[in-house]
């Protein structure tokens, strides 16, 4: 088994040059093991601001392998340790001075979790960091807080492959962090193919979703706004975004158009997709309709940042991931990413 990887070189995530400072060590790569994809940026960080500068991605699907089996296997082991091994060579050749290599909801629950770290730091001397959902919760918290965030308190939510972790933030930090054992890639695979996918596909998987958050967060009854990170919100928010390109409205909004997502074909959706790819927006769709209705959630926004960027900005804080904790929540965030240009992105 093997993945496959971008024979040529991708773009720049930023069409004009990046800023390249002298020090070397202040460009660092985040090399992300997620349960859809295995994902590459690379960035120059300062403490103030971010420089996005390469950005590769590989689709592996190691969420459905371990919800099927318990484990990876020996076949994707191998696989993924050789995408991480491309990935860091790839980092070192646009001289990252730090390579983080982050394992996620599909390492974590892999009972052979073991063999991956081990394969892959042979392959490339890099530890891989498998996450808590605490970590994970407080890097995708600090990601979305390179842009704007509302005022608390709120909801933060991160649809990942193979979990959703959300997080109730206060007025003084968080307050609350819990992990729900269901992401966009097995719910996808499992409940949404099809396009659409039948009545009786939605419906399981609605009342099965709303039965796995009934129990989150306990206490938290309802938030005024709610923030999503990850690939599948932010396929959703492409189907909702204003003429301005803003993803962030009225629950009601989302609701009408997740509603088209799931019963409706994939062509005659807002902004089009192939087939291929709708079952992971459905499933994301599905996950923030849960969501929003669960928690009475009036006003919501997609955020394009995430778990990598994140990672970064806490490095830029000084800050290891072994020493992450969920940081409070200030009204103005120090960290900003900035485009090539060098100037703010709201």
């Amino acid at each position: 088994m093997a993945f496959s990887i971008p024979s040529s070189p991708s773009p720049p995530i930023r069409r004009q040059p990046a800023y390249r400072g002298d020090d070397a060590n202040q460009r660092a790569a985040v090399i992300d093991i997620g349960s859809n994809t295995i994902h590459l940026l690379v960035a120059d960080c300062r403490p103030n601001a971010i420089w996005p500068i390469r950005d590769l991605r590989v689709r592996a699907r190691l969420g459905i392998a371990v919800a099927d089996a318990g484990v990876l296997g020996t076949m994707r082991i191998r696989a993924a340790a050789s995408v991480v091994r491309t990935f860091a060579a790839e980092a070192r050749a646009w001289r990252a001075g730090e390579i983080m290599v982050l394992g996620t909801h599909a390492v974590r629950a892999a009972a052979d979790r073991g063999a991956l770290a081990d394969a892959v730091e042979t392959a490339t001397g890099l530890r891989v960091h498998v996450l808590t959902p605490e970590q994970e919760a407080t890097l995708c918290l600090a990601g979305a807080s390179l842009g704007p965030l509302p005022a608390a308190p709120f909801l933060s939510v991160d649809i990942g492959g193979g979990s959703c972790d959300v997080a109730a933030v206060g007025a003084s930090g968080v307050r609350g962090i819990t992990s729900v054992p269901v992401g966009s890639g097995v719910l996808a695979a499992r409940d949404f193919d099809g396009d659409p996918p039948s009545a009786a596909k939605v419906d399981r998987a609605s009342e099965r979703l709303a039965a796995l958050f009934e129990a989150a967060l306990p206490g938290h009854g309802e938030f005024p706004e709610a923030v999503a990170t990850g690939g599948a919100a932010r396929r959703v928010g492409r189907q909702v975004t204003d003429r301005q390109g803003t993803a962030a409205g009225e629950a009601s909004q989302l609701l009408n158009v997740v509603a088209r997502l799931l019963h409706s074909p994939s062509t005659r959706w807002p902004h089009p997709v192939k087939p291929a790819r709708a079952a992971t927006a459905r499933a994301g769709g599905a996950i923030l309709r849960t969501i929003i209705i669960r928690w009475r959630i009036p006003q919501w926004r997609i955020s394009p940042y995430g778990l990598r960027e994140g990672a970064l900005a806490l490095r830029a804080r000084g800050q290891s991931l072994d020493a992450a904790s969920a940081p409070p929540t200030r009204a103005r965030h120090p960290h900003v990413l900035e485009g090539s240009s060098g100037h703010h992105r709201a």
